[in-house]
């Protein structure tokens, strides 16, 4: 019988799989020019050539480090407001709904709207404008992930602490960081990835900054290279996903207890 995680991989890959020869079935039927030459969908394979071409030759390369450095920088913002906002939570429970408000209120936040109030107040240049999308795309999450993880802890856990006289402090430190790490870590490998998403549209928005992968993608569109643009998004989804996969692996290796739960697998 085949393990477990052997069949997932197994069945990760032959999903996969079927997915490109699809891609390639529309591309050149749908989407292929009467003279041959690639049309908005191209084929798979040129755009597999394309973006290892431009990953190794520095072109691509340079672009995704610089989104993926706004990305976490908004990502660690975001991690830093979070557990600040889930410990004030714990020591004085009437501002939960305000933290739930607040992640709310930067889950609706439309980009279009922030970003250009952000280029005005950040000199021409910053990436202040990818960091602060990277940032509102995963506050949600976050809050949410902390707040349940820090209240997951049990009940008699928490009384057993005060009975030693210990304090609301004592008993986020001893007793619901603890209980909040599944939690906390499915929600930084969901955020992971939405943090380079958000870090990757604010640069379209961006004035004076010629590096990401955003600004890649809109010169490509500029002089309608498609394969050029498959390719950009082909990295961008794989950089997504070694983010994702990052914060597994870190999980693992911190919390190895976590992989037996249902908090982070």
């Amino acid at each position: 019988m085949i393990p477990t995680p052997v069949r997932g991989v197994l069945f990760g890959v032959a999903g996969l799989g079927v997915l490109i020869v699809a891609w390639h079935v529309v591309a050149v039927t749908v989407y292929q020019r009467a003279n041959g030459t690639p049309g908005p969908v191209p084929p798979p394979l040129p755009v597999f050539a394309r973006a290892i071409t431009g990953l190794f030759g520095g072109a691509y390369a340079e672009g995704l480090a610089a989104t993926a450095g706004a990305a976490v920088t908004g990502y660690g913002i975001a991690v830093v407001i979070a557990l600040v906002l889930g410990i004030l939570v714990m020591v004085a429970p009437p501002l939960g709904p305000l933290a739930s408000q607040l992640g709310v209120v930067a889950a609706c936040a439309p980009a279009a709207a922030i970003a250009p109030i952000v280029v005005l107040l950040t000199p021409s240049g910053s990436r202040g404008v990818s960091v602060v999308l990277a940032l509102l795309a995963v506050e949600f999450p976050l809050i949410v992930g902390v707040l349940l993880g820090l209240r997951s802890a049990a009940p008699a856990q928490i009384d057993l602490v005060h009975a030693y006289g210990g304090s609301s402090w004592t008993a986020i430190r001893k007793v619901r960081v603890i209980s909040a790490i599944p939690a906390l870590l499915a929600a930084l490998k969901l955020a992971a990835p939405a943090a380079f998403l958000g870090a990757m549209t604010g640069e379209f928005f961006t004035v004076g900054v010629d590096e990401g992968a955003g600004r890649l993608l809109i010169s490509q569109q500029y002089v309608g290279d498609y394969t050029g643009m498959w390719a950009i998004a082909l990295l961008a989804t794989v950089v997504s996903a070694l983010g994702y996969g990052a914060i597994a692996l870190l999980g693992r290796l911190l919390a190895p207890w976590t992989t037996h739960t249902g908090g982070a697998r």
